[in-house]
């Protein structure tokens, strides 16, 4: 099934200190890695979305709303009938897991056990609807949205979703992809 990757990296980066965007795995940057991997995982069309200059770049339409403005801004822009949703700090993942998430005829939302995000919805006028409303509300979670779309829990990767929002987390996210050899050589950010 053809889908579009949304890859989340509008955020402030406040814990990180530093644009989670713009750090280094190996010679890529982290965007430039998820964008990198939600190709393998077999996306289509790749959106980004990014509060920043740029024509490449969708802009939230209600800054500092969090990654449901983020997902609102992009569905205009969707192309497939399935939008995975990634965010820019799970540098873990992989294809594999990722080609999980693609949502069966039946399901209109698919996440992993315990995990809002990443997720797989399917974008049409009802779901930008409900996340408008949802936003009109002030309510911006999105276990809250998935809660509404009754969405489709899968086991999760465990090992492969590990959050990395501070610089801690960073070095440790580091440590494990060069004791996988996945990293050619240490990064220091």
């Amino acid at each position: 099934m053809s889908f579009s990757a949304l890859i989340l990296a509008g955020g402030q980066s406040r814990r990180m200190g530093q644009d989670k965007a713009e750090l280094r795995l190996g010679k890529l940057s982290l965007l430039q890695h998820m964008q990198q991997l939600a190709k393998q995982a077999g996306a289509s069309q790749i959106l980004l979305s990014r509060n920043q200059p740029g024509t490449t770049y969708i802009q939230d339409l209600r800054p500092g709303q969090g990654p449901l403005a983020g997902i609102a801004a992009a569905l205009r822009y969707c192309t497939e009938p399935v939008l995975l949703v990634l965010p820019i700090d799970l540098p873990l993942l992989s294809a594999g897991s990722l080609q999980l998430l693609v949502p069966g005829d039946n399901e209109q939302a698919v996440c992993f056990r315990d995990w809002p995000l990443p997720l797989a919805l399917r974008p049409d006028p009802k779901l930008a609807h409900l996340i408008e409303q949802q936003l009109d509300a002030g309510e911006r979670s999105v276990k809250a949205l998935l809660a509404k779309l009754r969405c489709t829990v899968r086991p999760a990767p465990d090992a492969e979703l590990f959050n990395t929002n501070t610089p801690a987390e960073w070095q440790q996210c580091l440590s494990t992809l060069q004791q996988a050899a996945i990293l050619e050589e240490p990064c220091h950010d």
